[in-house]
This record gives C-alpha cells, structure tokens and sequence, in this order.
C-alpha cells in the first residue's frame, strides 16, 4: 500500500481503537444509533463529533438530510475500510504500527502538552518591559546607509593625482550618460580596483554616519549621507587616499519606537520562546521517565540506501511528519506596525 493509504488507514484505526464498539470486551454502546456497520456502530454522538469538527464554512453545507447522508456514508465507508484492514490483520503490520505510533505521539502532544501545558503560559507586562530594555538598539538607532566606493587611488601630495583625477571625471562622465546602469558602475569600479573593489561589493554593509567617518573619513560620510535615492552616485569626492564616486546601495531610516508600539511583537516572541522551553521542558521530562539510551556504535551501522534519491533536503530535514513542535521563535522586526497582543496558539 502507498505510504499515504498507510497514514490514512492508521489515522482509522486510531478513531476506531478509541472510540470503541459493541464487538465482545468492549464497552456497552450509549445514545442513539445512526448507523450499524457489522458489530459496531456509529451514534449520534459520533457523527455530530465528525460534524462539527469541521469549520464552520463546511459545517453550513450539512443542514439537509441528504447532505448529512453524505457525511454519513463518509463515515460507514472509513468504518468498514478499518474492520477489513483488521480482518486482513494489517493493523498488526509494522509500517502500520509505525504510522500508529507517529499519530499517537501528536495526540499526547496536542492533549498533555498543547491543551495544558500551554495554557499555563504567561507574559506580564514586566517581561515585555525588561526585554525592550535589553533589547533598545533593535528600536532606537540612527540612519544608516550603505555605499559602495568606486575608489581611484593616490596618495595626498603625489604628482600623479592630475593624471589620477582625469580617470575619475572619465568614469563619471560615463556614469552620467548612464546614471541607471548599476552594471555599468560595478564594471567601472572592477576596471579601477580589480579583485579589492569586488571584496568590497561583496562586504558592503550598512553603516552609521558615525561608524562611517571613522572608518572611510569625514569627508567620504558626507558625501554618502547627502545621496538621497538608491542607486544615485555622488559627484567626485577627493581626499588624501585619492578620488571616489560613491554609489548609494540602501538606506535605513532612523529608529525611535516607543515600548507601546512594539509591545504586541514583543508579547508575541516571548510567548514563543516561553512555549519552545515549556516545550522542551515536557520532552525531557517524558524521556526520563521513560529510562532512554541511545547506542552510538550500533547507529553507526545503520545503512542509508540511496537509490532513486530526489533532490536533498537540508540536513537533518527528513520531511517527516512534525509532531507539532513549538513554533519557531522570530525576530522582531521593528519597522512592522504594532501586532495586537497575541492569545495562545490553538493546538
């Protein structure tokens, strides 16, 4: 059977196995009857169950009788696919019993630890505070830019600064014929600076005024900050490490947000992480009350077999079925508008 009739049957005989029946040792049946299926039975209780787990769009498409049939004959037909699968003995199959397992392991998940565990979760007002403290450069910075720096090189007082500053005007005169080329630009500071001007397009990075002057001078950050719109180039700046035409690659606006702004992401990402270590906090403890050892030099031996590989995941990625883990902690981004303070995540 393919691996999704598996998953599917093993989800059936999951239901089947909990919700029990009339077959002998099994509980008394209570409430009415909708259908009978062999020795079991589907009540009323079962079938609004199925019902109205549904949402509420696909729930308004069930209020005529022969809609509900159909819903019904969903039900007889999962039913009697799980008593053949018993009859052919398949619920004891071991790719079966492992589907089995996987289910059963989200269901003590979404039960003991999503339905509990989580609820118990909280975020005061004195955690968002404390964590906006620690955390002040991610809403209060400067404007930041970042440039790239097509440099002619010569040094302050050399005779050939002239001939040096003539080169310069030419590219220019280049990129002003051409003022939207960004290629043209990077060609042009390849041709002046060879393999450095690439490490240097490869580095760029977003910088203060500040961090700027202290790293390219005084003269190179003015003239950076005056550039007002991306991809507009300045005219020829010089100073005593020679001539520059700077390119302005992106700017970042200054940051000033108050607490309230952001305190709704704030209550979101620590409720995440309060929800990732409660999350952990639960597996461990099951693993050691479960007594776990793990055998390195018999996991070594395990063979991979490598025929008929698709494309590869990433590593550790095995695209198997989550068990529903935390949701991931995300950055804050302090530009966002302000989120609403967040309730816990339905499981």
């Amino acid at each position: 059977m393919a691996r999704l009739g598996w998953s599917w049957l093993a989800i059936a005989l999951v239901i089947s196995a909990c919700k029990g029946g009339t077959e002998t040792g099994k509980a008394p049946v209570s409430g009415e009857i909708v259908a009978k299926v062999g020795s079991s039975v589907i009540t009323l209780e079962d079938f609004e169950a199925a019902l109205n787990e549904q949402n509420a769009l696909i729930r308004s498409r069930y209020t005529s009788v022969d809609q509900k049939k159909k819903l019904l004959e969903t039900l007889v037909e999962r039913e009697v696919m799980v008593q053949e699968a018993k009859r052919l003995g398949l619920d004891k199959d071991p790719e079966m019993r492992r589907g089995f397992d996987k289910i059963l392991a989200r269901f003590v998940i979404n039960r003991e630890f999503n339905e509990k565990k989580v609820k118990e979760i909280t975020v005061s007002d004195a955690d968002i505070e404390a964590y906006y403290q620690q955390n002040l450069d991610r809403y209060h910075a400067p404007e930041k830019v970042m440039i790239h720096d097509m440099l002619f090189p010569v040094p302050a007082g050399s005779a050939e600064r002239k001939k040096v500053r003539a080169q310069a005007e030419e590219a220019h005169k280049k990129l002003k014929a051409n003022p939207q080329d960004r290629k043209l630009f990077f060609d042009l500071m390849r041709q002046t600076g060879g393999e450095e001007a690439t490490r240097t397009l490869a580095s760029a990075t977003f910088q203060t005024r500040a961090e700027m002057e202290k790293e390219r001078g005084a003269t190179v950050a003015a003239a950076a900050f005056a550039l007002q719109q991306a991809n507009d180039f300045s005219p020829i700046v010089e100073d005593d490490k020679g001539f520059h035409i700077l390119r302005l690659a992106g700017r970042q606006a200054a940051l000033d947000l108050p607490l309230e702004k952001v305190k709704g992401q704030i209550r979101t990402t620590l409720f995440a992480k309060a929800r990732g270590d409660a999350y952990q906090a639960f597996v461990e403890g099951i693993k050691s009350k479960a007594g776990v050892q793990v055998f390195d030099e018999v996991l070594q031996k395990a063979k991979v077999d490598l025929s008929n590989t698709g494309p590869s995941p990433a590593p550790g990625n095995l695209n198997l079925p989550p068990l529903q883990p935390p949701v991931p902690v995300k950055p804050i981004d302090p530009a966002a508008p302000a989120a609403p303070p967040a309730a816990p995540p339905k499981p």
